[in-house]
């Protein structure tokens, strides 16, 4: 069991780290080239690094700590559980105060998705709770770090867009 647990894992770590090299990628296109970044863009570029990175930070600990603990599992799901619950407490709070502070100055902030993405991610450290402290199963983990690629998978297509409509 613990090898299905392994090559997910892996392989969210190394989805991740692509998204995250994805972002050279974005760098080229449009006006980016001749260094002329919309505040937006910039915002959407850091979320895009940020959430990919957390996506691979916490697939490569989860997967340390099922290496460390491999008699009991659920430690190391209890502990990713509370340390992603923990960092993504922090994140949503300093991602709405700069997207705060790029709203008083633009106005292409898509307040929608941001609810939404907002209402995801509490939904999910709720979920990380509650996996603390009655499940301690892996799949509520694997939910969290999934909607973690799938944030940088949005804001990767969101930059290509506005590349190509400047």
């Amino acid at each position: 069991m613990l090898q299905g647990y392994i090559e997910t894992l892996l392989g969210i770590a190394q989805l991740a780290i692509a998204l995250a090299g994805f972002s050279g990628v974005v760098i080229v296109f449009g006006s980016r080239r001749e260094g002329a970044w919309h505040p937006g863009d910039n915002l959407r570029l850091a979320f895009l690094i940020e959430s990919s990175l957390t996506a691979a930070g916490f697939a490569l600990l989860a997967l340390l700590l099922s290496y460390s603990f491999p008699g009991s599992l659920s430690t190391a799901w209890i502990s990713v559980s509370l340390l992603w619950s923990a960092y993504m407490m922090w994140s949503l709070y300093s991602s709405h105060v700069r997207i705060g502070l790029n709203s008083e100055k633009h106005d292409d902030i898509d307040r929608l998705s941001n609810g939404l993405v907002t209402l995801i991610f509490t939904v999910l450290i709720l979920v990380q709770f509650a996996n603390l402290l009655l499940w301690k199963e892996f799949w509520p983990v694997l939910a969290a770090l999934c909607f973690n690629l799938a944030g940088a998978t949005m804001q990767f297509a969101r930059l290509i867009k506005s590349a190509f409509h400047e």
